[in-house]
């Protein structure tokens, strides 16, 4: 983070943890996801964990979708390059499609806990919780929560926690209430990726606050996850095409974008980049997580009645780490309610 920037932020900072230290309750350590197939934490990665006193890693175990012929399917499974320390949560993304078709849930939920039990036993990780991360719909809601509860009933003594997207803490009569000890409240992917006029679909406290009022409660303990990423989303023939993980404008040669608007650029001739093949007339949207816009969220959910356990952020396995040191995330932490 260079001077100018890191001044900025501190100056922003600053005075609101001033404020509330005095009245801020106790908070645990930040915690990170790590979301990526292959696990292998770099230098950098490794130095921001032990700066942040992290000891918890959310790390995706694998996937689970559906195969040809609508069968439950699990893909891209972690394979673990190096130990870890740390306390390890499996995380399962599960594809919503699934409950649609599946109604054995408790095949489905023993296949998925042995599964778990293999990855963790081959690496000697004692588990303690486990995520389960589905957006679940008003049509699959009785299925996915049937599946919970198998799933907690096969695990015994550990703890079982789901994510909950914002449209499920607004409407949470149609919703329901996921029969878990914990939810991870996702506050990332918050606005409509495909649509090009989309200032940010990464991160947006406006519309946290069409989800989230000042009244607003939930009848179980809640974590919340909070986005520390970038991307490039590319536009063809006027429809999202490539979403490319980690790209920015220092990515391309001089001259090679033309500024249309806002974070949104149009390539100016044929080129490679982060890996990525643009072609003349793509529009790129550059969107991150500004330090700046993670503190507004965190002032908003002060004046609500929600409150958090956790915070996580998504992802540690992002490569640009440069904007979000120890210092920026700890402080954030303390303002989280």
């Amino acid at each position: 983070m260079n001077s100018t920037v890191f001044k900025q932020i501190f100056t922003l900072l600053f005075p609101i943890c001033f404020l509330y230290s005095c009245q801020s309750k106790e908070h645990n350590p930040v915690s990170f996801y790590y979301w990526k197939q292959s696990f292998e934490l770099s230098k950098e990665q490794q130095k921001l964990l032990k700066e942040t006193k992290t000891t918890r890693l959310y790390v995706k175990f694998f996937d689970v979708i559906l195969d040809e012929n609508n069968q439950p399917k699990p893909i891209s499974k972690i394979q673990f390059k190096e130990p870890t320390k740390m306390d390890v949560i499996p995380c399962v993304f599960i594809q919503n499609d699934v409950f649609r078709y599946v109604k054995d849930v408790h095949s489905l939920a023993e296949k998925i806990n042995r599964l778990i039990d293999e990855i963790a036993d081959h690496q000697s990780l004692k588990i303690n919780e486990i995520q389960i991360d589905c957006d679940w719909t008003k049509g699959t809601r009785d299925h996915y929560f049937a599946f919970l509860e198998e799933l907690k009933s096969q695990q015994g003594e550990t703890k079982l926690a789901c994510t909950i997207r914002l449209h499920q803490i607004k409407y949470q009569e149609s919703s329901g209430i996921p029969p878990v000890e914990k939810g991870l409240l996702m506050c990332y992917n918050m606005d409509d990726i495909d649509e090009i006029s989309t200032p940010n679909s990464i991160v947006s406290t406006k519309v946290l606050k069409q989800y989230v009022q000042e009244d607003t409660e939930y009848p179980i303990s809640l974590d919340l996850a909070l986005p520390i990423y970038q991307w490039g989303l590319i536009f063809r023939l006027g429809k999202l095409s490539v979403i490319s993980n980690n790209l920015s404008l220092h990515d391309f040669p001089t001259k090679t974008l033309n500024r249309v608007g806002g974070h949104t650029y149009k390539v100016g001739k044929d080129v490679v980049a982060n890996e990525t093949n643009f072609c003349k007339g793509d529009l790129i949207r550059f969107e991150s997580s500004s330090p700046e816009t993670l503190v507004q969220l965190a002032e908003y959910f002060r004046k609500t009645n929600l409150t958090f356990n956790q915070l996580i952020f998504y992802h540690i396995s992002q490569e640009h780490l440069n904007k979000y040191n120890a210092s920026t995330l700890s402080s954030i932490n303390r303002l989280i309610p």
